[in-house]
């Protein structure tokens, strides 16, 4: 079995998962930076968008998870689309060109973040997508390749719409998503052993405040452990405007 190659590896949510995906798996770590290897890894210091440089990283993979992307909520659409839409295009082309036969895609809660209403909870991971801003709606689009590439390819494709994670827990809007270190490991894994075809999960830890459904990932295996409840009583009031996810009566912005 080849390795997995994990893009944006040496980011912030990469380098959380990488010790627990390296209990099951080598790993082929890709990203722009440099960083500190672990043993079962190797490295490729490159930028997915120059042409061939991803057939070069999946070359021989077993599986991708693919976390290289612009993750601000408050970027313009046009960088989203450069560095999400665009990059996971390269990535699935490259995967099908090398025959990766697993692709786990790192979408956001983002993509449903119009749901982030009381009216609408729990949210059903199944419902129509409804983006909150640009960040969302690539993801949104990621999610779209994600499936095509499934259907074209037989391939097993994951799209995992994360919530809060790597990040402190200081602000209350977070309690309910928050995806802790400690889960954060186990649920890609977990994404790693789908069945061939698409499916798209929540992607958060067992907390109090959740109304984000995690039925679909548990169906994975993935079983969280962590419970966000111990900081509430030290997470403070929001410090700045993110979008529109945080909008409604129960949600108060900065």
């Amino acid at each position: 079995m080849g390795p997995v190659v994990i893009t944006g590896g040496f980011g912030r949510v990469g380098s959380l998962v990488r010790p627990a995906l390296l209990t099951a798996h080598r790993l082929r770590v890709v990203d722009r930076v440099t960083g500190d290897t672990l043993p079962g890894e190797e490295s490729l210091v490159a930028d997915l968008a120059v042409p061939g440089v991803a057939e070069q990283a999946l070359a021989g993979a077993s599986g991708v998870i693919h976390l290289a992307g612009d993750p601000r909520p408050h970027a313009t659409w046009e960088e989203v689309h450069r560095a999400n839409v665009g990059l996971t295009r390269r990535v699935l082309d490259a995967a099908a060109e090398q025959g990766v036969p697993r692709v786990v895609l790192a979408s956001t809660v983002h993509a449903m973040g119009e749901y982030n209403r009381p009216r609408h909870r729990p949210v059903d991971p199944a419902w129509e997508p409804r983006p909150c801003c640009a960040y969302g709606l690539s993801k949104v689009i990621v999610e779209s390749l994600g499936r095509l590439h499934a259907e074209l390819t037989g391939a097993s494709v994951v799209g995992l719409r994360l919530g809060s994670t790597g990040y402190a827990l200081d602000e209350a809007r977070y309690l309910g998503m928050w995806l802790s270190e400690r889960d954060a490991g186990p649920l890609m894994l977990a994404a790693l052993t789908a069945g061939p075809g698409w499916s798209v999960h929540f992607g958060m830890s067992a907390n109090t405040r959740r109304h984000w459904d995690l039925s679909s990932a548990r169906k994975l295996g993935y079983e969280p452990r962590d419970d966000s409840e111990p900081y509430a009583a030290t997470a403070g009031p929001p410090t700045a405007v993110i979008c529109r996810i945080f909008d409604g009566e129960d949600n108060p912005r900065a």
